[in-house]
């Protein structure tokens, strides 16, 4: 499905409102990305994938993610 909608702005930040079945629950947080000239707007998952477990074959424990309890990366640094 196809549909318009205006950008608008929401104190400093620009905001769009996504209608139709483009809506997503409120507090979802979302990641944001160019493809060319378009703009990519996709919710973060925060589990591994259906697909990715599949492929990965019976594992019946969980798999940890890589970073998960490391210290935060000084970009300065």
């Amino acid at each position: 499905m196809s549909s318009e909608t205006v950008v608008f702005k929401v104190g400093n930040s620009l905001a769009v409102r996504l209608v139709g079945d483009c809506r997503l629950p409120r507090g979802t947080r979302v990641r944001e990305r160019w493809e060319g000239k378009t703009i990519v707007i996709e919710p973060v998952v925060d589990a591994w994938s259906d697909a990715f477990l599949a492929s990965a074959g019976a594992w019946d424990e969980p798999i940890e993610r890589p970073g998960r309890n490391e210290p935060a990366r000084d970009p300065f640094a």
